[in-house]
């Protein structure tokens, strides 16, 4: 299983909708089309992914402003996408035991701790990315990917 995180989660869900708005979107905007092609190759097969509900909560929040006919697309693939992902549950305190939780907080400790249990931790949080790695996760780092292509 592969575990995603917040913001390459949102950057998925807009390349889904449209790979042009990736660039364009404020919470997109350092990203590129090439990035999100990226990101769909260490996805692979959707069934295969695990969102915590924190991150779809998160990524809800801060996509569910759209307009129009923008605002379907965003509900259609969310929902879409939802029902294609596996979900993983884990209680709160969970992030305030680990060792990781002064420094990440609640959504990025608790993806620490699950990530131990997955072959990979796709992320764009450098400061995650650094923890996973420390403890043997291995992690695709959208931005560190994306800086190494620049």
């Amino acid at each position: 299983m592969k575990l995603i995180d917040t913001n390459a989660l949102i950057v998925l869900i807009i390349g889904l909708i449209d790979p042009r708005l990736i660039n364009k979107h404020k919470r997109t905007s350092i990203y590129e089309e090439e990035d999100f092609e990226d990101l769909i190759s260490f996805v692979g097969d959707f069934n295969e992914l695990v969102v915590l509900p924190n991150v779809w909560t998160e990524v809800d929040n801060l996509l569910n402003n759209f307009k129009g006919n923008r605002k379907t697309e965003y509900i259609e693939q969310i929902t879409s996408t939802i029902k294609l992902t596996t979900e993983k549950i884990l209680e709160t305190k969970i992030a305030t035991e680990s060792e990781t939780f002064y420094d990440l907080g609640i959504t990025d400790s608790l993806l620490f701790e699950y990530s131990k249990k997955c072959e990979l931790l796709i992320t764009s949080d450098s400061s995650l990315s650094d923890y996973a790695i420390a403890n043997g996760v291995k992690v695709f780092d959208l931005v560190k990917n994306r800086n190494e292509r620049i």
